[in-house]
């Protein structure tokens, strides 16, 4: 049995699984056992006017990329251990992450309750002392 996970490991290893995020900017390559082999981003996505996505879209294809990793060892595992693989799965190659929740808009108060809120938080500082050990009380 040790010598089977011995060439299971080195298949996993040699193993190579290459997905892209949703939008195809960025294209990763994992080895059989989810380690990063390799990850190209598109200049398009570097040039872009939403470069702050590019962090999601790294992440969506690394999470493509060890799904299909995971899926393709599965089975192996299953056999050498002699066990019943399960059944198999929508295809870790279209799998994608949820799609993300729409963001709420903050709720709005009225003027008056905005005016009572600012009032509450407003606070004077021309009276204290920066420079002293006392608090406004008097206190030390």
């Amino acid at each position: 049995m040790r010598a089977q996970a011995g060439e299971l490991d080195a298949r996993l290893a040699a193993a190579r699984h290459t997905s892209q995020s949703i939008d195809r900017s960025v294209t990763v390559t994992v080895t059989g056992r989810g380690a990063l082999a390799d990850l190209r981003i598109a200049d398009s996505a570097l040039d872009g006017a939403h470069i702050q996505n590019l962090g999601i879209s790294i992440v969506q294809a690394v999470r493509a990329a060890r799904g299909v990793a995971h899926e393709a060892s599965v089975p192996e595992l299953s056999a050498m251990f002699g066990l019943q693989p399960p059944p198999p799965r929508e295809s870790a190659r279209s799998w994608s992450p949820p799609e993300p929740e729409p963001m709420r808009p903050e709720p709005t108060s009225s003027p008056r309750r905005r005016a009572a809120d600012d009032a509450i938080h407003e606070e004077s500082y021309e009276e204290l002392d920066f420079l002293s050990d006392e608090d406004a009380d008097g206190r030390r």
